[in-house]
């Protein structure tokens, strides 16, 4: 392996492939694609929690002007339904409105002003129904089931999931459950055994694009522009719900405004399907930042776990009981479910453990996949916990981590990849970053620490890719890598770049398109550098390999005589080629292409608890000092420090940036963020009621340190980062609370009036 400083192109701040079209506004997304007679789409959503739909009567919408289709339940009729995980989802609800914003019908019009009239002449009765809108609610005895039917199973990303024939009759539609050792045994042994029960809030996206589709339907030929992280798999959907070959449904995917796992598996993108089909012409389905909140959320959950200790501080044992509120429909629920169970191992050495997790149906907004999914609600949890045992033992929470922690090439779980980075090295550089164990002159001031680790780079990944020279040596790259603002062409074109030898601009990335960029399953689990870093790369080596085969003719030398720097090829006796003469000599013309392929899947394994070793591991670690004001419950970050395990940075820059953005996205919903429900209704889905963070929101000393150790199974050592620096915001935070104040909450978000009442109790006690 070449040395990080021989690199050309890898490791330098490269300008970003969509910088100069992002900044000058020049970036075409999914809402600014307008084709030729294109209606506009508005939905009419249930007004009710839950409600049987009596009647619709749609006959005065049709008949308003400029009003082309509109669609009910009727046309419902000979369609699939489709889920992420399991097929519970109709286009428009059918027998009973399940959520608030569910949708019951909608409108293609000359224009949106047209359609937003057209919804109001829409008349349905309903007959209201009781609604269960919490998991209190959903879980207990004889509550009202928001499915009268059993879902029926599903296949996601190479794993097939389906409802346990004993939760008929109940709001429970998965169980993933995990064992190791015996965990009664190891409770009875242990000096101490601690239980606590943390919550984590119901937070959205908030992607700075809202969800959009345009949709074309020609005869049975489905052609979708639509802001999704999986054209491909949004295809199969599709396939299956209007029932045609794939090879009828072309999904093309300009840039997408965010997505962090909230424009995954399938949203309203059959609706817009429909509305052309029924129209008979292109159709424009654009949310609102309302209508977003009211289509996909983060799970809420509920995490009791308990843990056995010697009274040294070994961790003996631990048991978790996890449940995650997937809403009115499971989307990802499921999956989520299952990594939060899986993970809430965390990154320690545990001889017994015993996990259940549990999926619940509520009539809420569907939850579905959100950076780090299943892996932020345990987090906050264990590492919480991990200050408590440590505080109840007399132990420093540093010594007491280090003395738990998994070695480099340790099993998190048998038949799973060995832990591939070293734990404690991470720990005591956050340790010494934030000043561990020098006391503050200031007071109501404390510190905290975190180290969380998730399997990255997806259960089960499929990806390929094609890097094409052109006559004149420059080179297109055609990946299924969707570009959410994370910088994916970017890196993936250095990548490129380097292996190629040509300048870093010779490279282009062609815009998705399923007709004919080769397949990739998704874009999430931090996947992009590392699964797709490899096919890339080895779709790039495959083109080499042709370029050197070509010119070794040429140069009189062995292929393994030549090498490619500087857009040439070089011989070992000084001769070279430039590529466009390579080219030329080739094609005996300014004409031809030579195509490189490369292909990437994962290996199954019934050995996994989740059918496949992970990737990699994407470690993180966190370190805070926070400020709290007593006397109003104000929580001041006054520094943070992250650490994310990147093997190697390939765009160094953008490594830290995607740390950064994470710290700050889980900074919402630590301190500020949370969806509210009363009565069955959301009392906050706007920018007004509900609070993101801003910039007086960052701390005010805020450092991402790069731990690059070339441990990663990527290109060039490189594994996967984006997610992690979210892991251990909460619990840093959390814990930096309680070495200040002396309150421990258990409750996400941590507002102001949240720890004023706990102080207040403090006092009181």
């Amino acid at each position: 392996m070449n040395k990080s400083n021989a690199y050309k192109v890898i490791g330098r701040p490269e300008p970003r492939s969509d910088g100069l079209e992002k900044v000058t506004g020049k970036a075409i997304y999914t809402v600014d694609v307008a084709l030729p007679g294109m209606a506009h789409a508005k939905i009419m959503r249930s007004p009710y929690p839950h409600a049987r739909i009596v009647r619709v009567d749609c006959r005065q919408a049709e008949r308003l002007p400029g009003v082309y289709a509109v669609i009910t339940k009727e046309d419902q009729r000979g369609l699939g339904m489709f889920g992420a995980a399991y097929k519970d989802q109709t286009i428009v609800a059918v027998d009973k409105a399940r959520y608030v914003g569910d949708p019951v019908a909608a409108v293609a019009a000359v224009d949106e002003a047209t359609a937003e009239e057209a919804l109001a002449l829409i008349d349905i009765d309903y007959e209201e129904l009781p609604a269960v809108s919490s998991l209190e609610e959903a879980l207990a005895p004889g509550a009202v089931l928001v499915h009268d039917f059993a879902s029926s199973g599903g296949e996601l990303m190479g794993q097939r999931y389906e409802t346990p024939k004993e939760f008929a009759g109940t709001n429970l539609c998965y169980r993933f459950s995990y064992a190791k050792g015996d965990v009664g045994e190891a409770f009875k042994k242990a000096d101490q055994v601690f239980e606590d029960t943390f919550t984590f809030p119901r937070v959205q996206h908030f992607s700075m694009e809202p969800h959009a589709t345009v949709a074309q339907v020609e005869e049975d030929r489905i052609t979708m522009w639509a802001g999704t992280q999986e054209p491909f798999t949004l295809r199969e959907h599709l396939a299956d719900i209007f029932k045609v070959p794939l090879n009828k449904i072309r999904i093309i995917v300009p840039y997408v405004g965010g997505g962090y796992g909230g424009k995954l598996a399938v949203k309203t993108e059959p609706l817009a399907a429909a509305l052309s089909w029924k129209a008979k012409r292109p159709v424009r389905l654009v949310h609102t930042v309302e209508e977003s909140f009211k289509t996909v959320t983060r799970h809420p959950a509920r995490v009791r776990i308990k843990t056995g200790v010697t009274r040294d501080g070994k961790l003996l044992a631990r048991e978790c009981l996890i449940h995650m509120e997937t809403g009115a429909y499971a989307d990802a629920g499921p999956r989520v479910t299952q990594k939060a169970g899986y993970r809430s191992l965390g990154p320690y050495r545990i001889p017994h453990t015993k996990t259940d997790a549990y999926t619940v149906y509520t009539n809420t907004v569907p939850a579905g996949a959100y950076r780090g999914f299943g892996t932020l609600q345990v987090t906050w949890a264990y590492e919480s916990q991990m200050d408590i045992i440590a505080g109840k033992l007399g132990l420093d929470p540093l010594e007491f981590r280090l003395k738990n922690l998994l070695k480099k090439g340790e099993l998190y779980t048998p038949g799973d990849t060995p832990v591939d980075c070293d734990l404690e090295e991470g720990l005591l550089r956050a340790a010494k970053a934030i000043g561990w164990g020098e006391r503050s002159e200031r007071n109501a001031r404390g510190k905290g620490l975190a180290c969380c680790m998730k399997d990255g780079g997806g259960t089960y990944k499929v990806s390929s890719a094609a890097v094409k020279m052109n006559s004149d040596g420059s080179v297109v790259l055609l990946t299924g890598t969707v570009e959410v603002g994370q910088g994916a062409r970017t890196a993936l074109s250095q990548i490129v770049a380097e292996e190629l030898g040509v300048p870093f601009d010779r490279v282009m990335v062609a815009q998705l398109d399923t007709d004919v960029t080769p397949y990739d399953v998704n874009t999430n689990a931090s996947s992009s550098t590392v699964v797709m870093g490899l096919s890339v790369q080895r779709a790039a080596r495959d083109l080499k390999r042709q370029l050197l085969r070509h010119a070794s003719k040429l140069l009189k030398a062995k292929p393994d005589q030549l090498r490619l720097e500087g857009g040439r090829v070089h011989g070992g006796n000084h001769s070279s080629l430039s590529l466009p003469e390579l080219m030329h000599k080739v094609f005996l013309s300014r004409a031809g292409e030579i195509v490189g392929r490369g292909a990437y899947q994962d290996i199954k394994s019934k050995k996994a608890a989740l059918g496949s070793p992970t990737t990699f591991w994407e470690i993180s670690w966190g370190a805070a000092e926070v400020e709290v004001d007593a006397d109003t419950g104000e929580i001041k970050l006054v520094k943070y420090v992250s650490l994310a395990d990147v093997g190697k940075a390939i765009h160094p820059v953008m490594c830290e940036g995607q740390d950064e953005g994470g710290v700050m996205n889980a900074i919402g919903h630590t301190l500020l963020e949370e969806m509210i429900y009363k009565d069955g209704q959301l009392l906050n889905p706007n920018l007004v009621d509900y609070r993101v963070p801003s910039f007086t929101h960052l701390p005010k000393d805020f450092e991402t340190i790069l731990v690059e150790n070339q441990n990663g199974p990527g290109p060039f050592g490189a594994k996967g980062t984006g997610e992690g620096g979210l892991l251990p915001v909460a619990s840093a935070i959390g814990n930096s609370v309680y070495n200040a104040v002396g309150v421990r909450l258990y409750d996400l978000p941590l507002t102001p009036e949240k720890v004023w009442r706990a102080l207040q109790a403090k006092k009181t006690a």
